[in-house]
């Protein structure tokens, strides 16, 4: 789902200074793609138990501070990664995470209704996160 939202966001913004990377999986490469980055928004569904297609954002600290926990669906939870990334001076810059909660995450499922109805919700989050001043979100 966060391909989608990558897509939308793309044909809806193409500022020079925006740069949007589809992943189909989130991994230590991402980390690489973090380096130097002044703001951070990622998008991705995160299993928390809420509503199929509920949006929700959260903000995560880069600066070594009691991290939040967030909901993740891959091998590797996200907080780790964006702190191991911030320990290698990586990644000091605001990070938001949008997630979208999914019906069913199983390999090759198609997205559900719910979730491709949320896809307009969360490009607006990402928007009015870019807006957003560095001092509001870290």
């Amino acid at each position: 789902m966060g391909l989608a939202v990558a897509r939308a966001l793309r044909a809806k913004r193409s500022e020079p200074e925006l740069e949007v990377h589809a992943l189909p999986e989130l991994d230590l490469s991402l980390i690489e793609i973090l380096e130097g980055a002044r703001r951070v928004i990622l998008v991705d569904a995160l299993k928390s138990g809420k509503r199929p297609g509920t949006v929700s954002k959260y903000r995560v600290s880069t600066r070594g501070e009691p991290g939040l926990s967030l909901p993740s669906l891959h091998g590797i939870p996200l907080t780790e990664l964006f702190k191991l990334a911030g320990d290698a001076g990586l990644l000091d810059c605001p990070v938001v995470v949008i997630g979208i909660e999914p019906r069913d995450c199983g390999p090759g499922k198609p997205l559900s209704q719910e979730v491709k109805s949320a896809i307009p919700s969360a490009v607006d989050l990402v928007l009015s996160a870019m807006e957003e001043r560095p001092s509001d979100v870290n």
